[in-house]
């Protein structure tokens, strides 16, 4: 049977008769194996990255749940290299969200690929692209920056994974991929130990196939005022009546696949008949419009972060990265303040139509997963997933369909900062109700069993 690790019950606990470290080291050895075709993961620990004594307690949220970071998140001894080869760092410390995750049992098997300076949506760095495993032909783009993450999770080596997010990251590989993934509200999880692209956008985010694994990881990364926080309103939320849920005019959404258009049409359908008060209206702010702010201002944010490496023509960057954060330079203060009061008028204009009890829901992507001859790097991935960033909301990436050749589409239901345990608990009502996260992980058991007997 082919290794494939699907949800965070049943990882927990070592099987029965089984210490934590050997059922670990076997789980790391199926890892390292199965990473040589699914390519997820830049690095796989040499030995468990673990505590011992979370894992036995009766609480932990994770107890021995592998999981894998993004290479921009420090884990003590591991490298961190931003996925470029011009960084070889290894961390002397962890990051303060891998250290909550070892207190709540989990166990950090490696460091998954993210694309060069975390700066590209297709899912591509030196050092290497990963399968996605929605077509074991290796035809599909995974998305980015976190693209070892959603490959990672979505072929089955890890049940869960960290992944960033600036304008995107997590929820664009999400949406390929066919999974699940997080944008919580800014800085509610450290990004202490974790390289920084924007500080003004970066979250780190979890991604798992569900959204009720989701909600657990991400209760496991959050510092004890914030998990209270986020329990209080999860409680809330399954008290009180559902959100409106405000889908989007044909102009507002602008250019979209037809068949990505039509899983989102569907959706309000689905989302009524499961008792969500739903409304078609239009948008106050253009994507565009937004998604162009964001770039300026990430822009000069990245290249003051970076500008080491961009500067230094004799650094082994890829053309396009260096290009891309040079961008940056040619921004002054001057606009850099004037692009600050326009990100702030479009998240009033924004929170006027977030507000309590009210919901936005997007598609995540204008298209399902890209063919590999498709690339075109001119092209903006993120148009709905830039202006969350951009407005300090927050928004979680859910399968809501498929198309005719069998990829992933997807959609957000995006909240007003501080809302996470709104969109987590409209996630979860979503899933319930609804099987394309359960439709999706077939495909992918069955694509990985395709790729095993391939193998062998």
């Amino acid at each position: 049977m082919v290794f494939f690790l699907d949800a965070l019950d049943t990882c927990r606990r070592p099987a029965q008769g089984t210490s934590p470290t050997t059922g670990a080291d076997a789980i790391l050895q199926n890892i390292r194996t199965c990473n040589t075709i699914v390519r997820a993961l830049v690095h796989v620990a040499d030995a468990p990255v673990q505590d011992a004594a979370a894992q036995a307690s009766a609480s932990a949220l994770l107890a021995g749940v592998p999981i894998v970071v993004k290479d921009l998140i420090d884990v003590s001894g591991m490298p961190t290299c931003l996925g470029s080869r011009a960084i070889s760092n290894t961390a002397i410390a962890h990051a303060e969200v891998v250290t909550a995750l070892l207190r709540e049992g989990a166990m950090i098997a490696g460091k998954s690929h993210t694309t060069e300076f975390a700066m590209s949506g297709w899912g591509v760095s030196p050092l290497g692209r990963p399968l996605n495993p929605i077509d074991a032909r290796d035809l599909f783009f995974t998305g980015g920056s976190s693209n070892g993450s959603g490959a990672a999770v979505a072929s089955g080596l890890v049940p869960a994974a960290l992944g960033t997010d600036t304008g995107g990251s997590v929820r664009i590989p999400s949406s390929w991929c066919g999974i699940t993934g997080l944008k919580g509200s800014p800085g509610w999880v450290s990004t202490q130990g974790v390289a920084a692209l924007s500080q003004r956008f970066d979250v780190v985010g979890p991604m798992a196939r569900t959204a009720a694994d989701v909600r657990t990881l991400y209760r496991a990364m959050l510092p004890e005022p914030r998990r209270a926080a986020l329990e209080t309103g999860l409680e809330n939320a399954a008290k009180e009546s559902l959100p409106t849920l405000i889908f989007l005019d044909d102009d507002s959404l602008g250019q979209l696949d037809s068949e990505v258009l039509a899983a989102y049409r569907a959706a309000q359908v689905h989302c009524t008949q499961q008792g969500f008060p739903t409304k078609r209206q239009a948008i106050p702010c253009d994507f565009a419009e937004m998604a162009g702010i964001w770039a300026d201002i990430s822009a000069l944010e990245g290249y003051l972060n970076n500008r080491v490496w961009a500067d230094d023509l004799s650094a082994p960057l890829e053309d396009s990265a260096r290009h891309n954060l040079l961008q940056g330079k040619r921004i002054d203060l001057e606009n850099y303040f004037a692009l600050l009061n326009r990100a702030s008028l479009c998240r009033e204009k924004m929170e006027r139509l977030l507000t309590p009890g009210y919901l936005l829901v997007v598609p995540t992507t204008s298209t399902p997963a890209m063919q590999l001859s498709a690339f075109d790097p001119k092209r903006t991935l993120g148009i709905y997933t830039r202006f969350v960033n951009l407005i300090q909301g927050c928004a979680i990436a859910v399968p809501n369909g498929l198309s005719q050749d069998g990829r992933p589409t997807s959609m957000q239901f995006v909240g007003a900062y501080g809302q996470d345990a709104v969109i987590l608990h409209a996630a979860s009502q979503w899933q319930a109700q609804t099987d394309w996260h359960e439709r999706i992980r077939q495909q992918h058991l069955q694509q990985m069993q395709a790729l095993e007997t391939q193998a062998n």
